[in-house]
């Protein structure tokens, strides 16, 4: 469908956005007067204002180098004409900056050095002004036993 690849067209462009490491370049892919949610994996609770959006991202500017997120298993879930959902895979790769610093200006105990995972996303879109936006973002980990459970059968010796 036509539409299902516009989607995965605006999410893939949105993953490249990260790279830029600028609040600015996440902004032009959400239709923020129509904003719902976002939830990133490491934060505890969802904004549901636009204002801490902004102020993450921003934060975000400082501590990151580089940032690299890989979109997969894109699984559409039709609402409406001009809304929809899609549910993903999310895989991603962050380098810290040297000199990254937390929010409260203290230095960030992993400046410097990279980490990476894996998470599921939950996205919603609006088609606004001509093009997809997204309104809403949920990244989900799997839980610590789903993921250790994972990590022991994937490691056991072949044939053992």
């Amino acid at each position: 469908m036509a539409a299902e690849q516009d989607i995965e067209s605006a999410l893939l462009a949105y993953a490249d956005a990260w790279r830029l490491n600028s609040a600015s370049a996440l902004v032009e892919h959400w239709a923020a007067e129509r904003f719902a949610y976002y939830k990133a994996e490491e934060i505890r609770t969802f904004f549901t204002d636009w204002a801490q959006v902004l102020a993450y991202w921003a934060q975000n500017e400082g501590l990151h180098e580089d940032i690299r997120l890989q979109l997969s298993g894109m699984n559409h879930i039709p609402l409406e004409p001009e809304r929809a959902m899609v549910a993903m895979d999310m895989n991603w790769d962050i380098r810290f900056s040297t000199d990254a610093k937390l929010a409260d200006g203290m230095p960030f105990h992993h400046r410097g050095k990279a980490m990476g995972g894996f998470n599921r996303v939950l996205t919603m879109l609006v088609f606004d002004k001509g093009s997809w936006k997204l309104v809403g973002w949920s990244e989900t980990p799997d839980a610590a036993i789903t993921y250790m459970t994972d990590l022991y059968y994937r490691t056991a010796a072949e044939g053992f």
